[in-house]
């Protein structure tokens, strides 16, 4: 099993913080978190499936399908399967005039090659995740301070950028 525990502290208030994780999910926006790619959108709501893609600085790709267990208006929380088994939870709060946003992972690799190579691999496994998710920090800070929003366009021309959130 791993434990992961990433605090993301986020020039924004809660509430900007929360749409746009929503947006990723729903793939209207998320190019911003470099290494993490929704290859399945859905809303944040219990019972959806978020499919999504994560390829480690290292170059392993790993396959996780997130089911949203428990979703409010600053918490998600989701049982993962795939090659990550087991469940994580966001909780984003206010904290000053910005947010933090707290992850929570407990989880298993499921390859082989990573459960058979996990002994002596761990530290890599862990600096991987710390990597990715520190990415995914500075990619939504640089997202909310640009005020960029990526809404499904009205018109539906994918270079259609004039739309605001």
């Amino acid at each position: 099993m791993y434990s992961f525990r990433t605090i993301w502290r986020v020039a924004a208030p809660a509430e900007t913080v929360r749409a746009e994780l929503t947006r990723v999910a729903a793939r209207e926006s998320g190019g911003w978190w470099p290494g993490f790619r929704v290859v399945e959108p859905a809303s944040l709501e219990p019972g959806s499936v978020v499919r999504v893609v994560v390829t480690a600085p290292f170059g392993y790709r790993l396959r996780v399908a997130l089911e949203v267990t428990e979703a409010t208006d600053r918490t998600v929380a989701a049982r993962s399967t795939g090659d990550l088994e087991g469940a994580g939870r966001v909780e984003i709060s206010s904290e000053g005039s910005g947010s933090a946003v707290r992850f929570t992972w407990e989880v298993a690799a499921r390859r082989r090659w990573m459960r058979a190579s996990g002994p002596v691999l761990r530290p890599v496994f862990a600096l991987a995740h710390a990597l990715v998710m520190r990415a995914g920090e500075r990619g939504l800070r640089r997202a909310v301070a640009s005020g960029v929003r990526k809404p499904a366009n009205a018109s539906g021309d994918p270079g259609d950028s004039s739309a605001a959130g």
